[in-house]
């Protein structure tokens, strides 16, 4: 080795040459690069920190629930009930139960249907509630039911309970759902949304890149196609559930974020169950439909799990438009939608061809418009939210762990939404050219307690979602006279047997104004008549004469305590001319069935926690307007117009029913039993005249709904109204008022050929006989009115027995057709 030659110059190891990893990562660039890395890292952690924080947030207690589960009032089975077998039946699979032998969830309720006997096993939330359903073996006799056995306790029940139905879930945001276990959805439910939102759902880990991949390269090669979207369905979940939906890149690089960290968090079960329960469906008047249980309850009238193969594809299509592929306004390119779906479930492998080509071959049928949009009671829910704001308990529809137990009978309901919607048609029919957007209403109030069993606010929700019941403030007319007629009872200026002037008059009131108003056609007897006789066949006049006996102003504070507008004390607020709502009438007619105190409606009854654990039960509200001995003699008064006057209509409906119709633009009736006031209005919105009185417009949709009602629910009938021990019963003739004549062999004999027993308070009954030299006057139609300085514009008639008109003799002239009465001057309403 020479000595200027190194001496490492020919050593393999050292003149080695270095690998292309070691020239590419050096530590200068290493360390460049970490102080480029280390951020992102340090800003993924930090938003996997924050949105693992919001996911555990947002999914703290009960996972699938963000609104509170509301509730109908359960159904009541007895003996004999129309609602039988079938209806039974189709109830149970409505709320959820299925047969007894078929695997599903464990907390749905059970049924065995064998020759005529029915076991239902209620689920275990059932007896968590206030009451306990029994597990029971109904026994038939064809249809009806004929006998209930606890097969717990081994004891026959003299009736029934089923589990009360879930109306919907309900959130302040007006979103309504009915929320779902995986265990319930279908295969094929499953099969038809993977197929068409995301068929890698249960391979990827929240993204599918291999979708997006494709997706961006369609979308570049092909720009004027449709552009294809890879988002999955966790990412759906996660824009509805924990974003909001605004196109923005910075969302879409979190919602990208959360759905990678969501799919740690739940597995694809849970994810898939979220998504059915959040996805937006359809929209119903103010109310958004959500999930697949709602949507299956909407379209369907089903519960999800007995979704048809056909009916699962039409509910995947209609995710991606559901304004766009609605059936009720695009029928063809829903169903075009719907064959997309089966085909591609068929491209998959989901099913077979002969499952495809049998459900392409069916019609997309669905629940007609107005049926579904007035099932479930809308008008109810939108009264009900209103009711828990005005109680301060708003936030109760945002809880995730409450349960909200209503007062609404869903067969109640459902017999209100047909009288209203056939009565209507009916109306209409018999209209000459009638005018469009005939409305109607109808509350029913049990008495005793105050709950709502049925509320209707109009013939179709989806198109108004003005709750008339609630909302409609009118005259009143005629169903407020019997307010009158109670200041004069109570107060001593009248009794039943009272005989008043009917003819027309002037009455003077203010600084010397008069009012003058007619009776229902301007056709009046010229005689004295009994205040039963006034009410029984609503005569105007008198009942002005009424409240001027006992001063407007008391009528006006009785008004106000009866829970009604207080109007003002002026001669024609005798005749209902304070406007006032269906729901108004209805809380004041509960005093009379309920001793004298009024109740104040109330919606639901109780609210538990999501164990069935009591929160709060709803006592009734109730407030002494009158005295029971009052309240009983109105009652029996008001039975005049059922059995004998304006509402002759309705006689043969219940042993024990009375009420008052009404016209003014409107027409109105007001009814009660014992256990049940139902009032019903009909008119236009833009409170124009209908032209028709009460009692060919109201009383009809009345008696269609309590000939139903009181067949379902017989309960709510009654035979005889309560009395009281502060009355005395006597028997007077019918029309002097007074004690019939007795006879040589003691009979009694009343002077106009027919006796009624009538109630007096104690010591106000008649002491003197229908001979008395009133009574002559009275029969004697020439005779002139008690005051001589009363003015008379008419002639007297001929003589003649005072009847029924045609029509209810209320408000005025009345027109020959609707638009008739439009050229008008509006009559007086009463």
């Amino acid at each position: 080795m020479t000595g200027n030659q190194p001496a490492f110059k020919n050593n393999p190891k050292v003149f080695r040459k270095k690998s292309l990893w070691r020239r590419i990562v050096t530590p200068r660039r290493v360390f460049f690069l970490s102080l480029l890395v280390l951020p992102v890292i340090g800003v993924l952690v930090y938003y996997y920190v924050v949105f693992a924080a919001m996911i555990d947030q947002k999914l703290r207690g009960d996972v699938f629930v963000r609104s509170s589960g509301i509730y109908a009032a359960p159904v009541r089975l007895v003996n004999g009930s129309p609602f039988g077998k079938t209806e039974i039946i189709n109830y149970l699979n409505r709320i959820g139960y299925l047969p007894k032998d078929k695997t599903t969830d464990a907390k749905r309720g059970k049924y065995l249907l064998a020759g005529n006997t029915l076991e239902i096993i209620p689920g275990p939330d059932a007896s968590t509630t206030a009451r306990t359903f029994p597990h029971v073996k109904i026994r038939f006799n064809g249809e009806r039911p004929v006998g209930f056995n606890d097969l717990d306790t081994k004891k026959d029940l003299p009736e029934c309970y089923l589990e009360p139905p879930l109306l919907t879930a309900l959130n302040k945001d007006k979103e309504k759902r009915k929320n779902i276990e995986y265990k319930d959805i279908p295969k094929e439910l499953v099969g038809a949304v993977t197929s068409i939102e995301d068929r890698r759902f249960f391979e990827h880990p929240g993204i599918d890149f291999r979708g997006l991949a494709r997706a961006i390269y369609v979308n570049f090669t092909d720009p004027d196609g449709t552009k294809q979207g890879a988002s999955t369905i966790t990412q759906q979940l996660v824009k509805n559930f924990f974003l909001t939906p605004e196109r923005t890149f910075e969302r879409k690089l979190k919602e990208a974020y959360i759905s990678i960290i969501l799919e740690t968090r739940l597995s694809k079960q849970e994810i898939f169950q979220m998504y059915c329960n959040e996805i937006y469906l359809g929209q119903d008047g103010n109310y958004s439909i959500n999930g697949m249980g709602e949507a299956a309850t909407f379209y369907f009238g089903k519960d999800v799990i007995n979704l048809k193969l056909e009916e699962c594809a039409f509910l995947a299509g209609i995710i991606r438009g559901p304004g766009y592929y609605s059936p009720y306004s695009h029928l063809e390119r829903a169903t075009e939608r719907r064959n997309k779906v089966l085909g591609d479930m068929l491209e998959v492998g989901a099913i077979t061809q002969a499952q495809h080509d049998a459900a392409v071959k069916t019609k997309v049928e669905v629940k007609s418009k107005r049926a579904s949009s007035n099932a479930d009671a809308p008008y109810f829910l939108d009264y009900l939210q209103q009711k828990l704001a005005e109680m301060g308990s708003e936030k109760v529809l945002a809880d995730q762990s409450l349960r909200i137990y209503t007062s609404i009978d869903l067969q109640l309901q459902q017999a209100a939404d047909k009288a209203v919607r056939d009565g209507l048609a009916a109306l209409e029919k018999a209209i000459r050219r009638p005018k469009p957007g005939l409305q109607a209403a109808l509350v029913a109030i049990n008495p005793k307690t105050g709950e709502v069993l049925a509320m209707t606010g109009g013939r179709d929700y989806s198109s108004s979602q003005l709750n008339r019941a609630t909302d409609a403030h009118r005259q009143p007319g005629s169903v407020f006279k019997p307010i009158v007629y109670t200041t004069a009872i109570e107060d001593g200026s009248v009794t039943p047997s009272t005989l008043f002037q009917d003819a027309k008059r002037s009455f003077v009131f203010g600084r010397n104004e008069q009012y003058t108003p007619d009776n229902f056609g301007e056709s009046y007897s010229n005689r004295k008549v009994t205040v039963r006789t006034a009410l029984t066949k609503s005569l105007n006049v008198v009942t002005v004469q009424v409240a001027e006996a006992a001063t407007y102003a008391k009528v006006a504070r009785m008004a106000e305590r009866f829970g009604l507008p207080k109007p003002e004390p002026y001669p024609s607020l005798a005749l209902g001319v304070k406007e006032a709502t269906p729901l108004e009438v209805a809380r004041a007619y509960t005093t009379f069935p309920n001793g004298g105190k009024r109740v104040d409606p109330m919606p639901f009854t109780m609210l538990t926690d999501s164990k069935g654990k009591v929160i709060q039960t709803i006592a009734p509200q109730e407030t002494q307007v009158i005295s029971a001995d009052v309240a009983c003699v109105m009652t029996h008064l008001l039975q005049g117009p059922v059995e004998r006057g304006t509402a002759a209509a309705a006689r043969g409906l219940n042993k024990a029913l009375a009420g008052k119709t009404g016209t003014s633009r409107d027409g109105w009736f007001a009814g009660f039993t014992p256990n049940l006031v139902c009032v019903v209005y009909v008119g236009y919105d833009d409170n124009s005249q209908l032209g028709i009185t009460g009692g060919n417009s109201a009383l009809p949709i009345f008696a269609r709904f309590m000939k139903q009602a009181l067949a379902l629910r017989p309960d709510l009938g009654g035979a005889t109204f309560p009395e009281t021990n502060g009355i005395d019963k006597v028997k007077v003739d019918l029309q002097t008022g007074l004690l019939p004549t007795k006879g040589e062999d003691g009979s009694e004999k009343a002077c106009s050929g027919e006796t009624i027993e009538e109630f007096f308070l104690k010591g106000t009954a008649p002491s003197d006989d229908c001979t008395h030299v009133n009574a002559e006057e009275l029969l004697d139609p020439t005779q002139v009115p008690l005051d001589p300085t009363i003015p008379i514009n008419q002639p007297k008639p001929d003589i003649a027995p005072l009847e029924v008109p045609p029509d209810e003799p209320d408000s005025g002239k009345k027109p020959t057709n609707p638009k008739d009465a439009l050229k008008k001057k509006p009559p007086i309403p009463d």
